[in-house]
């Protein structure tokens, strides 16, 4: 294990180079700012895309953020070496380890992508939740859209998205469910001001 029977680098910190003495402690730094971001995702992830009211009539979930946690060991262990380093202990072995745990991190992140995914999925379809094409994005790592009432989900809406988001969750925030003629109108009139606000930039 890396957290036990440090040894004494051969080196001390103050004799190593300038340059390398720069480094370590801007890697330091860095590293412990990873691993921090890395927990925030992890916490972001699991409390806006997997965790969620039964009440909402719209959710926007996503298997990818959550697993992150599993590659904390990655920046972690980077950090750990940058403070061997710093009081003068070797990091060979802690160097070593990065491999090993950065591939097992990379096999359970995806391993908990799909099971993460496909536990929110299914148990979104049992609540009564239909998938909506028009309002996912097309990148990878959008969430994607569900809606109680699959009525809802309207072709039209597909080039608002960031619109359509507000409108919802702003109900969701209410509690109330909006009627396909508010959609509608909703949509026309937000087409309209984009519209409208591309025609005054031009001129």
């Amino acid at each position: 294990m890396v957290f036990r029977n440090w040894q004494k680098s051969e080196l001390s910190f103050r004799e190593i180079s300038g340059e390398e003495q720069f480094y370590t402690v801007i890697g330091l730094g860095l590293f412990l700012c990873m691993s921090l971001a890395v927990l925030y995702g992890a916490y972001f992830g699991l409390t806006n895309f997997v965790l969620f009211s039964e009440r909402d009539i719209y959710i926007k979930e996503s298997g990818f953020l959550a697993p992150i946690i599993a590659l904390i060991p990655i920046p972690a262990l980077l950090a750990l070496a940058a403070i061997q380093k710093l009081f003068g202990y070797s990091n060979i072995k802690t160097i070593k380890e990065i491999g090993r745990s950065g591939l097992l991190g990379i096999l359970l992140f995806f391993s908990l992508y799909f099971v993460v995914t496909f536990y929110i999925e299914s148990t979104l379809k049992t609540k009564g939740y239909s998938y909506c094409y028009w309002y996912t994005g097309p990148s990878f790592r959008a969430p994607d859209v569900w809606l109680k009432d699959e009525s809802l989900c309207l072709q039209s809406g597909s080039l608002i998205r960031s619109d359509i988001d507000n409108f919802f969750e702003q109900h969701n925030q209410s509690g109330t469910a909006p009627t396909l003629t508010e959609l509608q109108t909703f949509i026309v009139d937000a087409k309209q001001a984009r519209e409208d606000y591309i025609n005054g930039k031009r001129w």
